[in-house]
């Protein structure tokens, strides 16, 4: 999460298709989008293309929603501030990082 011109957004990434000039799908992995989306609205801000790393192109061994709910999210806290796709030695895997609201304290996990 970010706080960008005045209010919080999801800064979120994804594999997309691309398409040559003649609509044909092109066959490269690295392409994705990249997407701000306004966390109490859940409207999208500005999208564009990005190049994906190589954990991003990886299909990890959990989902996203199950990454986040074996990170322990609890409300008030600790609350999950920003998840990442990262490689762990040769495995894709999500770095999660929680912040405890109490203290303000962050801390980043590893999960596959």
């Amino acid at each position: 999460m970010e706080y960008i011109d005045s209010r919080w957004v999801w800064r979120v990434r994804s594999a997309a298709t691309e398409h040559q000039a003649f609509g044909e799908q092109a066959g490269d992995r690295s392409f994705g989008r990249e997407s701000l989306i306004d966390v109490r609205s859940l409207e999208p801000i500005a999208t564009h293309d990005v190049t994906l790393t190589e954990a991003e192109q990886r299909s990890p061994s959990t989902g996203a929603l199950e990454a986040a709910q074996e990170a322990g999210e609890r409300w008030p806290s600790p609350l999950i501030i920003e998840m990442v796709r990262v490689m762990d030695g040769d495995q894709a895997a999500w770095q999660i990082t929680t912040c405890d609201t109490d203290t303000n304290q962050q801390s980043p996990m590893i999960l596959h």
